[in-house]
């Protein structure tokens, strides 16, 4: 990072200047810190202070060092805060390294215990923290939610782009810091994600044979009159029910298979019109990044070609992950979290997130 880019560092704007001072105006309870907290075991069994695990634990101790004196995490009122810490597998172990997770988080009166700063595990599961912070280490999914997946192809929505925090690219909200200012993910071109819905597509309609094979095939009404007369003997008001119910599908199956070949029908128009929308579009057409429209096969109506739409995107298969050394530190995301019922704190959040020494986790990156 360059001078200027330090200098910047060192001083807040005004606008996150005063977030802070407008939560810190409000404070009720702060500098209250209960006990650390860790996930008892990885998701893969190892226990959370595992020898191995010591590189993601050092580098935890680096921004638990910044988040615990952070003005704005201080200033939250009526919180007790919590340093909590876990340590995760990669759902690519053979490709990317392990993943790791450390909150700095204030949780309101709803999950205290006594008058030590205690705070109730079972409570803070199930309410969740009021807002703090978070860093995650080695996930190239902090920012994203999974939109669409098969054999071929895992799209994400992208998250919203903000500004530059310290330099480094934001989305929803999150700081990405990666090797030389990379982000591990790239857009889902147009053509790949028309050829997902071509496969999605044919799916549709494989099920749809498979579910109604057996309506389409010509009812028995023959079978079914003599089996009424084989239970004429013992029940005869059941064995005319069972022709009038027999002989009223019989009568009806012509219009019941007509609307069946119909609802079939539109899947294949929807199939075919895939088609002949992706051997439309020129080759530049098809490589430009896939955008969320709300036309046809959610492609961007001419009205929405110039907005600013959301964009899919998949990991980029270049980034470089090394998954030898597997808590080797490759790429961090820290992110402002705030609970869903408590908006107030969201912007007094990003604004502690602001003030964070950026650089001094990003020399984490090795």
């Amino acid at each position: 990072m360059n001078a200027t880019t330090s200098s910047r560092r060192g001083a807040l704007k005004p606008a996150v200047l005063a977030g802070l001072l407008l939560l810190a105006a409000g404070t009720a309870s702060a500098h209250c810190w209960a006990a650390d907290a860790a996930e008892p075991i990885s998701n893969d069994g190892l226990p959370v202070n595992h020898a191995s695990f010591k590189p993601l634990h050092a580098a935890m101790d680096v921004f638990e060092a910044q988040a615990k004196p952070n003005p704005g995490l201080l200033a939250l009122p009526d919180v007790r805060l919590r340093i909590t810490r876990a340590v995760l597998d990669s759902d690519e172990p053979t490709r990317r390294p392990r993943e790791a997770v450390i909150h700095a988080q204030g949780f309101g009166p709803k999950t205290w215990t006594g008058k030590d700063c205690g705070i109730s595990e079972q409570a803070a599961h199930r309410i969740g923290p009021r807002a703090g912070f978070s860093v995650f280490f080695n996930s190239p999914f902090s920012t994203m939610n999974r939109w669409a997946h098969d054999e071929q192809l895992s799209a994400y929505l992208e998250g919203e782009r903000g500004e530059p925090m310290q330099g480094w690219p934001v989305y929803r909200h999150c700081a990405v810091i990666g090797p030389e200012r990379r982000i591990p993910w790239m857009p889902v071109p147009v053509g790949e994600m028309l050829a997902y819905f071509e496969r999605e597509q044919q799916r549709r309609l494989a099920d749809w044979d498979r579910s109604n094979a057996q309506a389409l095939k010509p009812f028995d009404l023959a079978g079914m009159e003599r089996q009424a007369e084989k239970v004429r003997a013992q029940n005869a008001q059941a064995a005319d029910l069972l022709l009038k119910v027999a002989r009223d599908r019989k009568a009806n199956e012509a219009r019941n298979h007509a609307l069946l070949a119909h609802s079939r029908q539109m899947l294949v128009d929807e199939l075919e019109d895939l088609r002949r929308t992706r051997a439309a579009m020129s080759a530049e057409q098809l490589a430009e990044p896939y955008r969320l429209g709300t036309g046809r096969h959610r492609l961007p109506t001419p009205a929405e070609v110039t907005r600013p739409l959301k964009r899919l995107v998949k990991l980029d298969p270049t980034f470089p992950w090394d998954a030898r050394n597997r808590t080797r530190i490759q790429l961090l995301t820290v992110c402002a979290s705030t609970h869903p019922n408590n908006p107030a704190y969201a912007q007094p959040m990003r604004a502690a997130v602001a003030a964070l020494d950026l650089a001094s986790l990003a020399a984490l990156l090795n």
